[in-house]
């Protein structure tokens, strides 16, 4: 049975909205707790610095705020940028978090991309795959509860230990974020689940990777995401979403095209092309293009995305009661 998610990132564009970051954030936990409520599997949250819309950069911290206001649903990021954590640090964070939610963490990691989050880090883009693999290691050992010591070219430290050890056993599920053809092979050797927001094409290299190292790909997670949005009609969907979806598709575009990354073309301020490849619309017209694309997609979970940057929450969280009420039972039965 598929599973079925929900993406957020916590982007409030002054320059669309009118809500205070207070009022925003309450707006956005009330959706968090409806997620549980309604049985939602994961919900995503993904991260970014220093971006005028207040993209999230505190993904930890939200992490664990979603854990303590839940309880049933599974927390996980889509993804963090491993190269700006110290993976001790982050072991620390993952482990308490995965502890407080009794075993609901799961963690996707990326190498991340925007040329300005590396210049004010003061991290080496060039850098960025290495300090990433290295961190899964030390993670995993960190994880054992026991005192390790490792020698890298990006850290080195002696006798650390992690406490408290995550409940998730042996470890919170690893997803591996990517884009390029050699990072979306690289999850596979790493031994670890996909999270994409890219086609059948890369899911397929991702398995076909799996397969070659003697792997099982029905072993493995393949969590994708998609734009969402029900309403009376498809008209009215798009309308309610249009200016949010643009503003977002151009900021991304720009973002990837300057981190020189192959798939900058995919994002782009088309209405037309974005109009195309959103779920939109009464009902019955989102169910029948769902089952259409999870026909086509290999995919164990589908991440859905509809609170758009700008968009009003409150029209986010009404089509996302009718999602969970008028949608979400045909998915889950067919």
């Amino acid at each position: 049975m598929i599973k079925i998610g929900y993406l957020m990132a916590f982007r409030n564009p002054p320059e669309l909205s009118k809500l205070g970051s207070a009022e925003f954030y309450a707006a956005m936990f009330e959706q968090i707790e409806f997620l549980d409520q309604a049985g939602f599997d994961t919900i995503w949250i993904t991260e970014h610095h220093f971006v005028d819309d207040g993209y999230l950069a505190a993904a930890m911290p939200m992490l664990a705020a979603m854990a303590a206001r839940t309880r049933r649903i599974k927390i996980g990021s889509f993804v963090i940028l491993a190269p700006f954590y110290h993976p001790l640090r982050l072991a620390e964070d993952a482990a308490l978090i995965d502890v407080i939610s009794n075993g609901r963490l799961r963690l996707g990691i990326g190498v991340g991309y925007r040329l300005e989050e590396f210049d004010i880090f003061k991290i080496p883009r060039k850098e960025r795959a290495g300090r990433a693999l290295e961190t899964i290691e030390i993670m995993k050992r960190a994880w054992t509860g026991e005192r390790f010591s490792f020698a890298g070219k990006y850290f080195n430290f002696n006798d650390a230990r992690v406490l408290p050890r995550p409940i998730s056993k042996p470890y919170p599920e690893l997803l591996w974020g990517g884009m390029a053809p050699a990072s979306i092979r690289r999850s596979a050797r790493l031994d670890l689940g996909f999270a994409c927001n890219l086609g059948a094409k890369e899911i397929a290299s991702y398995h076909e990777a799996l397969r070659e190292l003697g792997k099982d790909p029905s072993a493995y997670s393949v969590v994708n995401t998609r734009m969402v949005h029900v309403a009376d009609s498809e008209d009215q969907a798009w309308e309610e979403i249009e200016g949010a979806v643009m503003y977002q598709m151009e900021l991304y575009g720009k973002w990837l095209s300057e981190g020189e990354i192959e798939t900058s073309g995919q994002y782009r301020p088309d209405a037309a092309a974005l109009r195309k490849s959103a779920i939109l619309g009464p009902p019955k017209r989102v169910i029948e293009q769902l089952k259409d694309l999870l026909g086509r997609l290999p995919v164990t979970e589908l991440a859905i995305s509809m609170q758009h940057p700008g968009l009003e929450p409150a029209k986010a969280m009404r089509s996302l009661k009718r999602f969970a009420v008028e949608v979400m039972p045909a998915l889950r039965n067919s």
